[in-house]
């Protein structure tokens, strides 16, 4: 049965660090993001090594457009057995210097369209399993004030994740995150050991609901 996962907020990084791992194992990948040019080039960059690899624009803050995403991607696969919610805003900016529209754009793509890709993925899971994957950060944990939402954010889906491991697991849905807390730099090897670390809590049914890198 062929396997394919779809990867909301896709970029050069870890979105497209996680795309070449599970790639390689011979699966679909479907990379999702706002800007179809720059998904254009990191899915042509994926079929050049051999993976096969399809971009649907869309906007994760979006609820309607994200869940057209996801169908579509299920289509075009087969069936998508894993999501991964990659997107955040990495903004170095305290809170009192953001403007009122800074705030609210960055939760939405932090925050809301986190639970946008959770719910989306939760109701086409139920009933035939799947696996939700989130890219959290060491903000969660140790926030700092020049990051603010950032680290909102992170927080936020962490707590969600941690929910809802328990509850999703007994409906056949696993979810797990990966928090990184530290820089990871497009093709590093940061970048690969975290990849590695979203391959094993896709794949490793014993794997716990949350890893950390680097380890603790």
């Amino acid at each position: 049965m062929t396997k394919a996962i779809m990867i909301v907020g896709a970029g050069p990084g870890i979105g497209q660090a996680v795309a070449g791992r599970f790639g390689r194992e011979g699966w679909t990948v479907v990379l999702t993001a706002r800007n179809p040019e720059r998904l254009a080039g990191l899915a042509a960059d994926l079929s050049a090594q051999g993976v096969t690899a399809h971009a649907i624009p869309a906007d994760a803050t979006d609820p309607a457009a994200l869940r057209a995403a996801l169908d579509e991607a299920d289509r075009l696969t087969g069936g998508l057995t894993a999501l991964h919610f990659n997107a955040a805003v990495v903004r170095r900016q305290d809170l009192f210097s953001m403007t009122d529209e800074e705030v609210a754009q960055d939760l939405a793509i932090n925050v809301t369209g986190g639970l946008h890709a959770i719910r989306a993925a939760t109701t086409l899971f139920d009933g035939r399993t799947g696996t939700i994957l989130v890219t959290g950060g060491g903000l969660a944990v140790a926030p700092h004030e020049s990051y603010a939402s950032l680290g909102v954010g992170k927080a936020a889906l962490r707590n969600i994740v941690q929910a809802l491991a328990e509850p999703l697991f007994g409906r056949g849905v696993r979810i797990a995150t990966a928090t990184v807390a530290t820089l990871v730099s497009p093709g590093s090897r940061e970048a690969r050991d975290v990849a590695d670390l979203f391959w094993r809590l896709a794949t490793d049914a014993d794997a716990p609901w949350e890893i950390t890198y680097p380890p603790t």
